[in-house]
This record gives C-alpha cells, sequence and structure tokens, in this order.
C-alpha cells in the first residue's frame, strides 16, 4: 500500500505526478486518484489529465469514469481518451470524443489523427472524414498521419485512394513504403505487381529496407508466384538484414506458394530460431503440396520441442488440419482437432469446424460431418456449407442439398460478398449435383437465382513463369 506523507501542495503535486510515472498497477493507480481527489489537486487539468493518461493504458472503463468527474479538461486527457477508445471495444466512441473535443475549443495535433484512423479502420467510419480534417488544419504532410491514411483506406479496401495519399506526400521514411507496399499486398494481382514495382523504386531512391518491407514484398511473390523476384529478395535480405529469421516465415511462405518446396525447406533448416509462426508457414506449405504425413510429423515434432515452449496457436492447427483433408488422414485429423481444447485449451473457431467437414465430406462420412455441423457452438457459415455441399456432391445427397441451399441463401452477405467466388461455386456446385440426378427443372431455378443475385463464377486461370517472367 503507498504510503503520502501530511500535505504540502507544491510537494504533493510533484509526489503524484512522480507517483504516476514509477506506478501502473490498478491498485497504486486507484489510491494515487483518491489522493489527488483529497487533496484537491484533481481540479487541476495538468494533473487529471496525467491521471486520466494512467488509466486510459490499464483500464478504460475508470479512465472513463475519471475523464466524466475532470472539472476542467484538457486537449492531452481528450487525446489520451480518443487513442483509448482506437484499441477498446467500441472504436467508434473514439469520434464522439472527438466532436466534443471540437466543441471544447481544443484543436487536434499530429498525435490524434492515427488514432482516430485507426478507429476509422475498426470501424463503419470512412477515412475519408478524417482525411478532410487533416487537409484542413495543415497535417496530411505528416509523415505518422498520412502512414495511418494508408492504413485506413487499405483497410477500406480503396487502394486507389492509399495510392494518391502516398504520391502526394513530400517526405517518405522506410515506414511509408512499407505501407504501401502492405497495402499492395493486401490487394489483387496488378497491385501486387505494383508492390514489387515500388519495392525497387524504394531502391532506388536510397531507402534502406528493413525487415518489414522484406515481408510485404515477399507476400507480394507470394501472391502472383514470381519464384525469381522471390529469390532476388532473399539475396537481399541475406545481405542487408543482421537477422535473417525475421523474415523467415516470409520466406517459407513464397517459396512453398512458389511451388518451391525444397527451397522452403533448406530456409526452414536454416533457421536457428524457429518460433512457432515458423513451424506454421512450414506445416502449410507442405500441406499446400498434398505431403499430409510429412506435415502432422512436422506438427509432432513442433509439440514434442518442449524446451523451447513452442505451443501450436489456431492458424497451426488450421495448417495441419488442412493437411490431414488433402491427405485423406481423418482418424489423424479428427485426434488433432479434439486435442485442440482437450490439451491445448484452444477454443475451435469456424474455419477448424469448415475444415472438419470438408475432411469428413471428402472422404464420404457425410453422418459425421453432419454431426460435426450439429455440435459447432455458433451457426454454419458460407464455408461450412460449402463444405457440406461437397459431401453431398460425394454421396448425391439431394435432399440435404435442398436443405443446404436454404440455409445458403438465408445467410445474410454484403454486396462484396454474394458476388464473390465462393457465391459463385457453391451455386455452380448445386447446379452440377441437380444436373447428375437429371433435375432440369431445379438447375434451371437456380441459374436463375444466380442471374437475380448478379453471381457469377470466377473463371480460373494458371501462372506459368518463363525467364523471370509471369503469364496468366
Amino acid at each position: 500500500m503507498l504510503q503520502c506523507p501530511p500535505f504540502s501542495l507544491p510537494r504533493e503535486r510533484s509526489r503524484i505526478l512522480c507517483a504516476f510515472s514509477a506506478s501502473s498497477s490498478p491498485h497504486d493507480l486507484k489510491q494515487i486518484l483518491a489522493r489527488a481527489v483529497i487533496s484537491g489537486l484533481f481540479a487541476e487539468p495538468f494533473v487529471s489529465a496525467r491521471i486520466v493518461a494512467a488509466f486510459a493504458a490499464s483500464d478504460l472503463s475508470l479512465a472513463q469514469l475519471a475523464f466524466d468527474a475532470s472539472p476542467r479538461r484538457s486537449a492531452f486527457s481528450y487525446s489520451s481518451m480518443i487513442r483509448a477508445h482506437s484499441a477498446g471495444p467500441i472504436p467508434s466512441n473514439s469520434f464522439i470524443l472527438f466532436s466534443r473535443m471540437l466543441h471544447s475549443g481544443f484543436y487536434p495535433d499530429r498525435f490524434v489523427f492515427p488514432f482516430l484512423l485507426r478507429a476509422s479502420a475498426r470501424s463503419l467510419w470512412p477515412p475519408s472524414f478524417i482525411h478532410a480534417f487533416s487537409l484542413r488544419h495543415g497535417l496530411d504532410g505528416d509523415t505518422h498521419v498520412a502512414t495511418s491514411l494508408l492504413h485506413a483506406y487499405a483497410c477500406s479496401g480503396l487502394f486507389g485512394c492509399a495510392r494518391k495519399v502516398f504520391d502526394e506526400m513530400p517526405q517518405r521514411t522506410v515506414v511509408t513504403w512499407s505501407a504501401i507496399i502492405s497495402c499492395c499486398a493486401r490487394s489483387q494481382q496488378q497491385q501486387q505487381e505494383d508492390g514489387l514495382f515500388l519495392f525497387t523504386q524504394m531502391i532506388s531512391t536510397g531507402v534502406r529496407p528493413n525487415a518489414d518491407t522484406f515481408i510485404v514484398a515477399l507476400s507480394c511473390c507470394a501472391g502472383l508466384g514470381f519464384l525469381a523476384h522471390g529469390k532476388a529478395l532473399h539475396s537481399l535480405s541475406i545481405r542487408l538484414l543482421s537477422q535473417l529469421f525475421e523474415v523467415a516465415t516470409a520466406l517459407i511462405n513464397m517459396y512453398a506458394r512458389c511451388g518451391s518446396l525444397n527451397c522452403a525447406l533448406k530456409v526452414f533448416n536454416g533457421i536457428q530460431k524457429k518460433d512457432s509462426s515458423t513451424w506454421t508457414a512450414m506445416i502449410g506449405g507442405l500441406a499446400m503440396h498434398g505431403c499430409g504425413e510429412r506435415a502432422v510429423a512436422f506438427f509432432d515434432k513442433m509439440v514434442e520441442e518442449k524446451e523451447r515452449h513452442l505451443q501450436p496457436d489456431d492458424l497451426t492447427f488450421t495448417a495441419v488440419l488442412h493437411a490431414c483433408s488433402h491427405s485423406g488422414l481423418v482418424q489423424t485429423g479428427m485426434r488433432i482437432f479434439n486435442d485442440m481444447k482437450a490439451v491445448y485449451c484452444i477454443e475451435p473457431r469456424m474455419e477448424h469446424y469448415g475444415v472438419m467437414v470438408d475432411m469428413l465430406g471428402r472422404a464420404g462420412r457425410f453422418e459425421e460431418a453432419e454431426r460435426v455441423v450439429a455440435s459447432m457452438p455458433f451457426e454454419p457459415n458460407r464455408i461450412v456449407l460449402g463444405s457440406l455441399l461437397h459431401a453431398c456432391l460425394v454421396r448425391g445427397e439431394l435432399a440435404y442439398a435442398e436443405r443446404l441451399e436454404k440455409s445458403f441463401l438465408g445467410l445474410r452477405f454484403g454486396v462484396e460478398e454474394e458476388n464473390d467466388e465462393f457465391g459463385g461455386g457453391f451455386f455452380v456446385g448445386l447446379s452440377n449435383l441437380y444436373a447428375g440426378a437429371c433435375r432440369w427443372e431445379k438447375v434451371g431455378r437456380v441459374r436463375e437465382e444466380m442471374v437475380e443475385r448478379g453471381v457469377r463464377k470466377n473463371s480460373a486461370f494458371s501462372l506459368l513463369e518463363v525467364d523471370g517472367k509471369v503469364d496468366f
């Protein structure tokens, strides 16, 4: 328990401020707050702002209580609360506080806008709203604000706006370059090619790439299947990075997705400090190439290395379950799935149930796939329904397929989800099932439903790399 001497206001103020710097536990902070209230120092804007900031970093509810009780709020206290809510459960509260801040006569600085943009990326508020405010206050040229704008536009799927912000920046740092290349990596193939071009442009301007830059550039190569470019980035990372394990996961993923499993294994074996993400990337690469038994062997070896305190996470289980599904290792997959919760205390998520349904459906075990869906603690999504449809195709279960169709049509999707590849794939699979049973009236109805909803099945394509160039 904190011990405070008798009151002496100047000394008391100094002690309280020093106590906030030295302590971060909620228990101690509550005692310091009580001392500030008793001494009357809580009425001072600077002291109350420090109290709000300290609570905002540890307890959002207490921070909100201290903020509401502050007799005179400062710009710093508003900024602290905006920052806390941007990472909290209701990020839209940041905009309410921002509005109150403006009505109180305080003007935002360059430290407020990045948190507002983070809240924008996590909520339904458009980034253009914050962008307009930054332009009005002359902060659009600030590197931190501009980088946050890039991320916010990218999270909203507005790559063109993100690129325009980047092109208009007066000064670019390695963080800025990494941000725009990351936007490209998460976009479509044309933008991924732009990401590699931006990487070469960054090198030509004399900016030295860091590990994050290499990771997003390698992600572009993985998405495009550019093996030659990926090898060039690998060589450059050896020259410029002191520790290669920082990009090991990205390298393994790139080589596996570009079809060079041996190179992925070579990188994996050459890394001394392997973490869970490195193992997960290698297990996923083996699963991608149909090496299910080797992927399970890697998983077992990972969990056996207890001296390194390696624990599989939900992504690791997704990778190894995919390996079991595509290699027909049904019993092994069921054992691993059951161990998730019983041994590793990891609650299965939607994708894990989806993989299990797909695995059982591929093996023709339709009744067991039904039981897995029935055991789910939440409603199945379109991925799970699609896996069940595949099981129906294996068994020719027309009656159950009709129920699946009703369930699928009952799901509420956004415009982008309704027109994506999976939506088209589900309807085409359903149409093929009816056609196989000569139920032509059903085939016609499914096709009419696709036209009415504007759903299309995207055409498949292949990538072929010849002499460093990739053709579609």
